[in-house]
């Protein structure tokens, strides 16, 4: 693990060494920072209920590096206890303790038209910092993309494709490689009682490659339906952002029940 932070150091400067590069003779825009505070009452991850119908709290930080690098460190706490729960059958809730670290680039193509798209591409290390890297660690490769000029009222489409793959071949995770295909849309709008307070309705369906190991079928999975509205605190300025989301679940191999949770989220950026 100390190799993955080193390599995500080292990368960070590179990034920050190719900015100051390519505006020499300018003053170099300082890289900022997003701190986010999250608690969600059950940890659903892709369709998979990681911690069987328990909350989880989930801080992370994002550094803008500056012409669309960034990086983020995420973690994933559970908020109970309980044995038979995370990575291995004999596990505790305790062993699926999270950290993932991203590196990632942000672009824009057909600025101009109705077809602009907003992308991104980047990698992500899945750290289970309580398990051995050997046996739970994962990495992954996506892209993802929305068109927010493609329809009119507040429609975005959007569309993500994650690679997934053990960070070592030979653990408990050699099976669990394939690939997660999400497709859906966002609609952003107020009601007439409440025009000053935003709401977004979200809506995502998702096709599994493959990624969970051998018993899962390769199959649409799921589907994600949720709302959330953003809100100023007045004294901090932070951002304030509840939501609540039902998941239709479509075979058992990845969840045997739907599911409903919400969660809540304060963040500031300095």
């Amino acid at each position: 693990m100390k190799r993955v932070v080193l390599g995500l150091a080292v990368l960070c400067g590179a990034a920050a060494l190719a900015v100051a590069a390519d505006t020499a003779g300018t003053v170099a825009k300082e890289p900022f920072a997003t701190v986010d505070l999250s608690y969600t009452s059950k940890y659903i991850w892709r369709g998979f209920d990681k911690l069987d119908d328990v909350g989880a709290w989930q801080p992370s930080v994002d550094l803008d590096l500056g012409s669309g690098f960034s990086a983020n460190l995420w973690m994933s706490y559970a908020g109970g206890s309980g044995d038979g729960i995370g990575i291995y059958p004999d596990g505790s809730r305790v062993n699926a303790t999270e950290y993932n670290y991203t590196l990632a680039y942000s672009g824009t193509v057909n600025e101009s038209c109705p077809w602009k798209t907003d992308y991104m591409v980047g990698w992500r290390y899945y750290d289970f910092i309580d398990m051995p890297s050997r046996d739970a660690d994962l990495q992954e490769a996506f892209v993802t993309a929305e068109m927010p000029r493609l329809f009119d009222g507040g429609i975005v489409p959007h569309a993500a494709v994650f690679q997934m793959w053990p960070s070592q071949g030979d653990g408990l995770h050699r099976d669990f490689s394939g690939t997660i295909y999400l497709v859906g849309f966002n609609y952003s709008f107020a009601l007439d009682q409440a025009p000053s307070l935003p709401l977004t309705f979200s809506w995502d369906i998702v096709y599994n490659d493959g990624v969970g190991g051998r018993g899962v079928d390769h199959d649409w999975s799921h589907m994600v339906w949720g709302l959330s509205t953003a809100m100023t605190c007045p004294f901090t300025g932070a951002k304030v952002v509840p939501a609540i989301y039902f998941q239709n679940s479509f075979e058992d191999t990845v969840n045997t029940e739907d599911e409903l949770w919400g969660g809540i989220s304060y963040s500031f950026a300095f």
